[in-house]
């Protein structure tokens, strides 16, 4: 049974998370006054905050398994001054809520979708992921599984966004808690809808370490990612059978 003070953990835990984000609201409106060296940083700062985060450890869910979580992520800003050029914000982070489904396939596999929406920004995401479990993992052994993920930023009329990544991610449960880490390599491609701007291709590598606390009904994730410079730090409470 989850008693109050898991609650008030987990909740706590979201509201560092949501709380220094809120202030970086602002439309992206600005990228036709943009320099194409602007744009670039633009781009980077979106691929590190936008692309997918699944915030789960390596074990697959199982063909009756899925997960169902609320989502908070914090990106620290590398190129504030493209970020204030487009949104007119000075804020030098980028908050993404997000809902986030899993669910456990057949022969290791698991799917994954996502939805996000940067509060008070006209940003909106879409997004999923494919894993596969190499290894299952166990009560002694760990778990290794690899994946493919892709985002879509939407909402944003003056540029398309999208992010692809490939990962291998590792994990093992001790008891009610399972550690993983991953690496990963992320592909951004930024394209100006104004201007004389040109597109921007982008890969980087990502690493993150996170782990997986089993509240009872409930399952909360923390997770530090870093990319490009920039450090993410992300909440995750997931419902999960």
């Amino acid at each position: 049974m989850l008693n109050q003070q898991k609650w008030t953990i987990a909740l706590f835990v979201l509201a560092l998370a949501i709380g220094p984000g809120v202030a970086c609201a602002g439309n992206i409106s600005g990228v036709g006054t943009m320099s194409q060296s602007q744009f670039q940083g633009l781009t980077q700062d979106l691929g590190t905050a936008l692309s997918y985060k699944d915030m789960m450890p390596a074990a697959p869910l199982g063909i009756t398994g899925f997960d169902v979580g609320i989502t908070g992520v914090d990106t620290r800003i590398a190129s504030a001054q493209a970020w204030q050029a487009a949104t007119g914000s000075s804020s030098n982070n980028i908050f993404v809520p997000s809902l986030q489904a899993q669910k456990g396939l057949p022969f290791g596999f698991d799917v994954g979708l996502t939805y996000s929406q940067i509060p008070g920004s006209n940003v909106r995401v879409i997004g999923g992921d494919l894993s596969y479990a190499i290894i299952s993992g166990g009560l002694l052994s760990p778990a290794l599984t690899v994946r493919g993920t892709y985002t879509k930023m939407t909402g944003v009329g003056e540029m398309g966004l999208n992010t692809r990544s490939v990962e291998l991610c590792l994990s093992k449960g001790f008891v009610f808690i399972t550690p993983y880490i991953g690496v990963g390599r992320v592909r951004t491609a930024g394209t100006p809808h104004v201007g004389t701007l040109s597109s921007v291709t982008l890969y980087n590598t990502k690493e993150y370490i996170g782990a997986d606390i089993n509240l009872g009904i409930a399952n909360l994730d923390l997770e530090v990612d870093h990319m490009a410079g920039s450090m993410s730090y992300g909440a995750n409470i997931g419902w999960r059978l």
